[in-house]
């Protein structure tokens, strides 16, 4: 009888030969590919999973959020269910993105049904959000999903999206915020003439201003912390003069308000101090938090980007 021939998976560019491997290493996209296509069951079978490879056999459920979920029990994957839930809302819609793309090229629709159908694409996308206030990994997904495939309709649709979503979801203006390519619609730009001078592009912009205006409004109203829930992380204490380490390298996070007096930095970046006048009204993003604070009553405010 033939012996079975052993192979690797590719978890993220690595080779994959043993559950350890799998753990370390776990791709939202390339696992569940490899269990769509049935060589994620080939692959425990000549590996010797047997108890693997009956769980996963065993999997019911349809939707990739909760194949990835069954999965991850399954493997015994360690990892953050938000980042989890963002990577499989991504994979939907690029998913959809191909099948779209696949039919334009067989019936070879007219220019207005494309852009007819990029406007109703768009549109799902805002009432994604809309119906889904409080599920921060859904408003992520659709906000980087706009500034990739959508980005024309933002440019001329960015102001109107702003003021909708300003009365719905406080949550989905944050991430807006801490998105790379949304927030330049939001937050000033500074730039240095050759004279030194630092001009801020939020000055000469009446409509930017106004926008602006409206998140302070939004991070001073009391009820901010009950609307973005445990979204919104805060600390308070003394560090006797010495840099608290709050959050990891590799983790980027955008600060939203901290005391007078209080410092924060990037991890392990020295002479990166940031004091509140380089962070308040800029929701600046680091990478990883360091903190120091002579207080015990000020609060660092951050969300997790």
């Amino acid at each position: 009888m033939a012996k079975a021939i052993k192979f690797n998976l590719i978890c993220d560019d690595m080779p994959i030969r043993t559950i350890e491997d799998l753990q370390n290493n776990f791709s939202v996209e390339d696992v569940l590919a490899y269990y769509n296509n049935k060589l994620l069951h080939r692959w425990l079978e000549v590996r010797g999973y047997a108890e693997e490879l009956a769980k996963v056999s065993a999997i019911t459920v349809e939707k990739p959020i909760e194949i990835v979920k069954e999965l991850i029990k399954i493997f015994s994957v360690v990892c953050d269910d938000k980042k989890i839930e963002e990577s499989v809302y991504m994979l939907e819609y690029l998913e959809e993105r191909k099948e779209l793309c696949s039919i334009y090229e067989k019936q070879s629709y007219r220019a207005q049904s494309i852009i007819d159908d990029y406007e109703t694409g768009y549109r799902q996308l805002v009432e994604g959000i809309l119906e889904n206030p409080n599920d921060v990994a859904k408003i992520k997904a659709n906000i980087a999903e706009m500034v990739m495939k959508y980005k024309w309709v933002l440019d001329l649709n960015h102001r109107a999206l702003f003021w909708t979503l300003k009365e719905k979801s406080a949550l989905a203006v944050m991430c807006l915020l801490m998105n790379e390519k949304s927030r330049e619609y939001y937050v000033p730009i500074e730039s240095k003439k050759e004279d030194g001078v630092v001009t801020i592009d939020i000055d000469t912009n009446v409509e930017k201003r106004n926008m602006f205006n409206s998140i302070s409004v939004i991070i001073k109203k009391s009820d901010f912390s009950t609307k973005l829930g445990d979204n919104l992380i805060t600390f308070a204490g003394i560090t006797d003069g010495y840099w608290k380490d709050l959050e990891p390298k590799g983790k980027k996070f955008m600060i939203i308000s901290m005391g007078t007096g209080d410092f924060v930095r990037s991890a392990g970046v020295s002479g990166g101090d940031l004091a509140s006048t380089d962070v308040t009204n800029k929701f600046v993003i680091v990478d990883g938090i360091d903190y120091k604070s002579n207080s015990s009553t000020r609060e660092l405010l951050y969300m997790e980007v």
